[in-house]
């Protein structure tokens, strides 16, 4: 049956069998499927008969075999759909009689609720028919409908399981990806409905609740979905892209939990997997690392789990110590070993946080942290949070620790402890245990873990007595071998540093290091010298060991020291193990007398060097011992090859020879030239080999030689006639006639018949990396474009391959087979070499040459037309490295190339390229193709001797990865070099079946560069047939597919629809002889088959149109014949794999998203430019800094000024040859906080008897005499045009330097603090504020009143006496008392003004100056100085226009002084125009001398480098160290601060006089009050005198004839004016006016009337 339906169920009936026997069947139902997973709600008794309409099953189950079931609903019956098994009590559904739906479906039995509605047999019987598959597999619509109707509907919920059979690595992508997609959304929402598995458990039972059962049904389901997703995420059969979507998916049920908490059973079960995983699982690392360890709590259950893990391995596991290490053979301990990878991997890319920094933690879950179901907000601080942390992380490590570690992860682990677990650690002195019994262990274990353990005891108290007896045998011959000799020498020395360190202690490491010198390589010799010097400077005591002699007549010596020794023997133990008996005391270094003649020069030198060092003790620092840890053969050679010795001449010659041989060493011989005859060497196929020379036209000399049985030769002699002419000629006539009759017919008719066939050339080494896939992938190209009727349409592609076996010239040969052979196209070749010259054949025989490999950017469009790159050219490629350069900030490269076209023409791009970012190539580093090894290792050395360490391979495979051995052996792969490699390396690296460790580890850390291509559709096609198809090809090595192969691929479906679109144009394949070719024609070449295809141009045309989505992506050329899009992807080499850290693109340059999704963005290159970190050589995380100093012997030749003055700045002693100074000290400290040796040696420049010019010296750097400046140079824009400065250390510029004299006081000094200006508008406002108060004050007060003269008097009385004094007349209104004290807050400002600036004119000592700025100095005609060799004299003549004729040049302070104190007219200068540190130093010592004017240039000293030095970026961050430590003005103060500090420039301007514009807003305020009052009160007064008119009679009143009112204007001001004179009490009187308190007065209203003054009675007359 292809399907069925079956319900479990007994009834108790007379009509069946027994109730025992049917309950026994039923239960045995039951069970069995469940165990098939299948929904079995139960087994229930039926009591008698039943009607039919209420009879139903109680178990709803479905089983799939062949397709999708059938229905749910079965009934007992007797319808013709079910048929009665006397056997299982089960009902079977036939498929083949589907019956129709009852007409009343029968009530279902007690089911949950979710599901009582969705039961329904009409649906079970429609599904059932539309889900039944053909062919016993599901497609991908047959996939989504069963996820649609699992979401729609409860009725299906048994397509879980099918869906759920779907989730394998091997199902296609798409059909698993929707099953997936499917689950998950069935899933999520019933997460928190979902029992636990206890719960299930108990609901197994058949007599339990439906709904319990529906719930363990669900959770069985739920169980299978979490192993299907974890299986996914770690099989290595699984597309990435289902990984990534599995894993989002299982971290989504671990986050979907109840109450939002973290779900650490199904985490845990993943953490399981992943460690039991017996593949790699290097990328499912990556995407824990990169979406998930980010998050703290994630990382917290990580540790919990990985500690139940190791616990539970470390329980099945045995074995421990050094035996634990080593791997057997059987194979669970390989797998244990693999166990513990996956573990330590695992630890190793869980992020380490920082607990000393407060931080914000992430959380993935809602809980975080909590155990319980609600977040406990008490426990989320971040310092409960980094304990609960630091727990689970030190448990995590212990229990790892605890494992039987294999040796490759306990090195491991012992070199990155110290860093990565230690400071993370809640109690970091709990691995003591580990760390000392590693250290015990003796060899290289115990030189790893002496890092981790001396961190312990020096940050965490361990006492560890036996640390230094374990250490001293450590010091065998073999640790100068190690790999890590660098870390363990250096904390050799720092534990040897402490002067408590005995003294026997002492001597005995001196005594066991001098004897290993004996042994070592000389690098080891080297660090040896080093360590015994620092361990005599530190521990005087022991100095005796270094020369003892002892006095035989001095028998009462006591003590070891003093015992008698044997002479010639040594008492010094080496074999013995304790230090304290190995009696060094009583030896001496004769070890190190001995090197003074080791074979090595640089040894025998360094111990020389020591004599002296130890000689002269205080002179004598410790020596550095990273400056020789990591030394080595290589690096000892390379210093010693680099130093300059005298070159002696070997040979002498009177004349420079011109040839090899003379001519008189071969008489009767002549060389070159005299014979004119041509002389043609013919191989004919029968052994015979003529040998033909011109004779005459009509005759030609055959010579034969004839090969015999006997082997010997037998020379004929015959000659050669020419045939009938004529015969020819006719023949030929009558084949041109017909064949332009058939030509003549075609034109007219038209007609493109498509060939059933089409030959196809592909010329490429089968044998190569590219050539071993492009073989199989143009195969499969073929054989699908001939399967696909819609491409060419009946015609078939024939492409026949050649094989050139990695010789251009049997390529050349080949490829002038195709075209003898018709062939309408040829793909390839592989090597630029070869496309050279094919491509001019190509172009004149008009056959396209479709190229996969050849990158050369120098074949172009333009010279070779008919050459087609269906490859990125490596114009893109180096454009790429080009801007990784210039990401990671290096200035220059070394260029490694292979020296062909392919290497030159490449590595000329990449100039360009780098030509326009700035940057260079410092070495082009060319390697003759075929080179050997030594070869190439002596092309390494040279160019490890330069400057920089970022080295770009551009090779091919072969010649690649020798240079990667070589520089692995030259140590050219270790910390601080950079290797980027281009696209070769991945090509070789993806293609390889199989990835050898130690292939890989001579590339650690290398960037490298692969052709980006598309995850279409056409790829993964390939992808997942390129296993069968490499199969099919006998002659494959099961190569990997790589992006040639891709492209190859491609090359062959662009041919195809180009040919296609040649056919629906009209085009024909019809060939011609090539005129040019008859001139040549004739010989054995047979060079009249070689045609032209007359119709190339219209396929080239079609094939350069061409535009179809590939396997690498969109297919097209642009305008230059390129591809479009052209992207790579950074590939970082780390460990055993590869990882891709960002993409670069011509449209987005660098960038961490793909170049597909960005071309979706608007264009914008310098918003991407974004790289993942990438790990370098040495295996570190800091990117390098891509230069050292050249390892070259030679010293850096540093040019300093041979001054004359201010020798404190630099000085040159002439008969020692020392250099001092300022600028020395600054420029020696800066060299010392380097980070690498800098030897350097000064060269003096000048004649001592002047000041050099320092603009020639400057120019000494551009021609190479000086490779560095250093001394009192300023920095200016014309030297910034051919050098680079340094940071400036001191800030200068030109200022003004003159004579001063003190200037006296004279009588009338007092009335120097204001401007004249200034006494006026005080004087003004003095009078106005009188003014203002007399307006104020006239009605109300009588002091303000009286005869005219009076009243002008007591203004100006009042108004200056507010200056000194409070003034006499009392102010009674309001408004005026408000102007008063505003005006007296005016006078206290400028009084005190006033009497301070007196006071410093009178007291104070003033300095003048006839001039006074560069400005006053400019105008005048008065002689200036300079100094001799300052750039003073060039600043005056062309930037400020001075004449030449002004300046004298002074040479010394001494000529300064004498020149300012003589004065323009004694023939001296007005001043001296200098820079400032010069000034300042020469005003410490002389007086009456002071700047005036401000400092007009802004510059400052620096050192002079070459342009684009790396040294002066160094030194600038060294010198902005010393001025931030605080040294840099040390030395200043050392040199320069001597005597009392130079006269301030404020001293020479006279005192600053009192302007209006300081005053201005006080001014303005109180003018403002003034205005502001006049108009109030003119406001009252007007308001006043309109009552006062208004309250006249009558009669008092003029009147017109009409009776109004007739007064004229001026009659009217007058009154106005009389009124305004009056005193208010006298409208007082009149009753028309108001209390003059009211009024704006001061409350005296009992003021008598009498007081009314003469103006005002002459006021009121005259209005009368």
């Amino acid at each position: 049956m292809d399907a069925w339906s079956i319900t479990a169920c007994f009834i108790e009936h007379a009509s069946f069998y027994g109730c025992t026997h049917a309950l026994q069947r039923a239960e045995e139902s039951s069970t069995a499927l469940k165990k098939r997973g299948l929904v079995v709600y139960g087994v229930r008794k039926i009591q008698g008969a039943v009607p039919r309409s209420k009879f139903c099953s109680l178990a709803v189950c479905e089983l799939s075999l062949d397709g999708p079931p059938l229905g749910h609903f079965i009934h007992t019956g007797r319808a013709r759909s079910l048929a009665f098994s006397t056997q299982a009590r089960t009902y079977v559904h036939k498929p083949q009689n589907s019956p129709p739906p009852p007409a009343s479906p029968p009530p279902p039995l007690p089911t949950p609720p979710a599901m009582a509605t969705s039961l329904s047999p009409t649906a079970t019987v429609s599904a059932s028919k539309k889900r039944r598959s053909r062919g016993g597999t599901l497609t991908l619509d047959e996939v989504k409908k069963l996820g649609t109707e699992l979401l729609s509907s409860r009725a299906h919920l048994n397509h879980a399981p099918a869906l759920l059979a779907l989730l394998s690595p091997t199902t296609p992508f798409d059909v698993a990806l929707e099953a997936l997609i499917s689950l998950q959304s069935f899933f999520v929402p019933l997460i928190p409905s979902i029992p636990s598995a206890s719960a299930a458990a108990t609901a197994g039972d058949a007599g339990s609740d439906p709904e319990l059962v529906f719930g363990a049904w669900l959770r069985q389901r739920f169980d299978e979905l979490v192993a299907a997703l974890v299986e996914l995420s770690v099989s290595p059969h699984s597309d990435d892209a289902i990984r990534d979507v599995a894993l989002d998916a299982l971290m989504d049920f671990v986050k979907l939990g109840k109450d939002g908490k973290f779900q650490s059973a199904i985490y845990h079960k993943f953490l399981y997997a992943v460690v039991h995983a017996a593949d790699p699982i290097d990328t499912l690392l990556e995407l824990l690392g990169s979406k998930y360890f980010k998050y703290t709590d994630v990382c917290y259950f990580t540790y919990t789990s990985l500690d139940k893990i190791a616990n539970s391995l470390g329980s099945k596991t045995t074995g421990s110590g050094k035996d634990a290490m080593q791997n057997g053979n059987d194979g669970s301990e390989n797998r244990s070993s693999i166990f513990v990878h996956n573990i330590y991997n695992l630890l190793a890319h869980v992020p380490s946080m920082d607990f000393q920094k407060e931080s914000s933690f992430d959380m993935w879950s809602t809980v975080g942290l909590s155990s319980k179901g609600e977040k406990d907000s008490s426990k989320d601080t971040s310092t409960y949070i980094k304990k609960k942390l630091k727990l689970k992380f030190t448990k995590a490590w212990l229990s790892f620790l605890k494992l039987p570690l294999p040796l490759d992860v306990y090195k491991e682990v012992l070199a990155s402890i110290h860093q990565n677990v230690i400071p993370s650690m809640s109690n970091p002195s709990i691995l003591c245990d580990f760390l000392t019994r590693s250290y015990d262990i003796g060899g290289v274990i115990s030189v790893m873990a002496l890092s981790g353990l001396f961190i312990l005891m020096t940050q965490h108290g361990l006492e560890y007595p036996k640390f230094y007896e374990n250490l001293y045998a450590l010091l065998t011959p073999a640790v100068f071998m190690a790999k890590h000799r660098s870390v363990f020498l250096q904390l050799l020395d720092t534990c040897l540093k402490s002067s408590y360190l005995p003294a026997y202690l002492a001597a005995a490491f001196a005594k066991r290091l001098s004897r290993l010198a004996l042994s070592v390589p000389p690098a080891g010799s080297l660090i040896i010298i080093a360590l015994i010097h620092n361990l005599l400077r530190r521990h005087p005591s022991v100095n005796f060991l270094v020369h003892w002699e002892v006095d035989e007549s001095d028998s009462n010596a006591t003590g070891e020291a003093s015992q008698s020794k044997k002479i010639g023997a040594d008492p010094f133990n080496n074999n013995e193990a304790d230090p304290a008996k190995s009696g060094a005391m009583r030896s001496s270094l004769w070890e190190i007398d001995t090197l003074r003649h080791h074979y090595s020069p640089a040894v025998s030198r360094f111990v020389a060097s020591l004599e002296e060092d130890l000689t002269v003790r205080a002179k004598t620092t410790e020596m550095k011992i990273t400056d020789f840890s990591s030394g080595s053969y290589a690096t000892v050679f390379r210093d010693e090859v680099r130093r300059r010795i005298k070159q002696v001449p070997l040979a002498f010659y009177r004349t420079t020879p011109t040839s090899l041989f003379l001519g008189s060493d071969f008489p009767g011989w002549t060389f070159g030239g005299q014979h004119n005859s041509t002389v043609e060497t013919i191989v004919e196929g029968n052994g015979k080999i003529e040998v033909v020379g011109d004779s005459t036209p009509s005759k030609r000399l055959r010579m034969e030689f004839m090969a015999k049985s006997s082997g010997g030769w037998t020379l004929k002699e015959y000659p050669s006639y020419p045939l009938e002419s004529g015969l020819i000629m006719k023949f030929m006539l009558h084949i041109l006639s017909i064949f332009c009759c058939l030509w003549s017919c075609a034109l007219g008719q038209n007609i493109s018949v498509r060939p059933s066939a089409v030959n196809i050339g592909a010329l490429f080494p089968f044998d190569s990396t590219i050539g071993r896939v492009a073989k199989v992938a143009i195969a499969a190209a073929v054989n699908d474009i001939n399967k696909d009727p819609s491409v060419l349409r009946g015609t078939k592609l024939v492409v026949q391959m050649q094989d050139t076996n990695y010789s251009g010239f049997i390529g050349i040969v080949q490829a002038l087979q195709f075209m003898e052979k018709d062939t309408i196209a040829i793909i390839g070749p592989q090597s630029s070499v070869v496309a050279h010259v094919i491509s001019h054949v190509a172009n004149e025989l008009q056959v396209p040459l479709m190229s996969f490999a050849v990158t050369d950017p120098t074949l172009t469009p333009l010279q070779y037309p008919f050459f087609v790159r269906t490859v990125h050219s490596d114009q893109f490629q180096m454009a790429s490295v080009a801007s990784l350069i210039d990401y990671y900030g290096w200035k220059m490269v070394t260029a490694v190339y292979i020296d062909d076209d392919y290497g030159r023409n490449g590595i000329s791009s990449l100039d360009d390229e780098l030509a326009k970012r700035r940057l260079k190539i410092l070495y082009k580093a060319a390697i003759r193709p075929g080179a050997k090894k030594s070869e190439m290792a002596a092309v390494l050395v040279k160019a490890a001797m330069m400057e920089s360490r970022v080295f770009v391979l551009h090779a091919h495979d072969d010649s690649g990865i020798d240079v990667f051995s070589l520089a692995y052996n030259l140590s050219m792969t270790s910390g601080g070099y950079v290797w980027i490699a281009t696209d070769w390396l991945t090509a070789y690296l993806d293609s390889a079946p199989r990835l050898e460790n130690g292939l890989l580890s001579t590339m650690q850390g290398v960037l490298t560069l692969r052709q980006h291509t598309e995850n279409t559709n056409r790829k993964k096609t390939l992808v997942s047939q390129w296993s069968k198809l490499v199969k099919e090809d006998s002659g494959s090595s099961g190569s990997l597919l790589n992006s040639y192969g891709l492209y190859a691929y491609d090359t062959v479906w662009m041919l195809a629809h180009g040919l296609d679109a040649f056919f629906n144009s009209g085009g024909n394949i019809s060939f011609s002889p090539h005129p040019r070719l008859r001139a040549v024609a004739g010989g054995a070449l047979n060079l009249d088959a070689l045609s032209v295809f007359d119709e190339g141009m219209l396929l080239l045309e079609k094939i350069r149109k061409v535009n179809f989505m590939g396997a690498t992506g969109p297919v097209k050329l642009d305008s230059d014949g390129n591809l479009i899009q052209p992207a790579y992807d950074i590939v970082n080499i780390i460990g055993s794999g590869l990882r891709t850290i960002g993409y670069w693109s011509n449209y987005s340059g660098l960038s961490i998203v793909s170049p597909e999704t960005l071309y979706k963005k608007p264009y914008n290159v310098s918003a991407n430019q974004e790289l993942h970190a990438a790990i370098w050589p040495g295996e570190t995380v800091t990117t390098p800094r891509g230069w050292v100093f050249p390892n070259n012997g030679n010293e850096l030749r540093i040019g300093v000024p041979n001054r004359v003055s201010y020798r404190q700045f630099v000085s040159v002693d002439n008969q020692t040859g020392t250099v001092g100074g300022f600028c020395i000290d600054v420029f020696a400290a800066a060299i010392n906080l380097l980070q690498y040796p800098v030897p350097y040696r000064f060269i003096p420049f000048g004649n001592g008897r002047e000041n050099p010019s320092y603009t020639e010296l400057i120019s000494r750097i551009v021609t190479n005499e000086f490779d560095a400046v250093v001394g009192d140079v300023a920095i200016v824009t014309n030297r910034t045009k051919v050098v680079d400065f340094t940071q400036p250390y001191v800030g200068s510029g030109l200022v003004i330097l003159t004579a001063v004299k003190t200037q006296s006081s004279n009588g009338w000094a007092f009335l120097q603090p204001f401007t004249i200006r200034m006494w006026s508008v005080t004087g003004i406002f003095f009078l106005i504020i009188g003014t203002v108060i007399w307006l104020l004050e006239h009605r109300i007060n009588d002091e303000f009143r009286g005869p005219p003269v009076k009243q002008v008097i007591t203004v100006f009385w009042f108004s200056f006496s507010t200056l000194f004094f409070a003034h006499r007349e009392d102010t009674r209104s309001t408004l005026g008392r408000f102007v008063i004290i505003i005006w007296l807050f005016v006078v206290l400002i400028i009084q005190s003004s006033y009497t301070a600036s007196l006071t410093s004119i009178l007291t104070v000592q003033q300095l003048t100056s006839p001039i006074t700025g560069i400005d006053n100095l400019i105008a005048s005609d008065e002689p200036i100085g300079f100094q001799v060799g300052s750039f003073a004299e060039s600043y005056l003549v062309h930037e400020l226009g001075v004449s030449p004729s002004r300046l004298k040049a002074l040479g010394t302070p001494d000529e300064y002084k004498t020149a300012l104190d003589l004065g323009p007219r004694k023939g001296g200068v007005v001043a001296i125009v200098d820079e400032r540190p010069y000034v300042e130093l020469f005003l410490l010592q002389h007086d009456k001398v002071a700047i005036v004017g401000a400092e007009f240039t802004k510059s400052g000293w620096g050192f002079a480098f070459p342009r684009d030095s790396p040294l002066a970026v160094d030194l600038s961050t060294a010198i902005l160290a010393l001025s931030e430590n605080g040294d840099l003005q040390r030395i200043h103060d050392k040199w320069l601060s001597n005597g009392p500090s130079p006269q301030s420039t404020a001293d020479l301007e006279p005192a600053e006089r009192l302007r209006v514009q300081s005053f201005s807003a006080l001014f303005l305020i109180c003018g403002v009050a003034c205005l502001a009052a006049l108009a109030i009160h003119g406001c009252i007064l007007v308001q006043q005198y309109s009552l006062h008119v208004a309250s006249l009679p009558p009669d008092a009143v003029a009147t017109g004839p009409d009776g109004a009112i007739s007064r004229s204007r001026r009659s009217s001001i007058r009154a106005f004016l009389s009124f305004a004179d009056r005193r208010e009490t006298q409208c007082l009187k009149g009753g028309s006016c108001k209390d003059p308190a009211a009024l704006g007065g001061s409350g005296s209203g009992t003021s008598s009337s009498s007081g009314v003054s003469s103006f005002t009675s002459s006021n009121a007359s005259m209005s009368r």
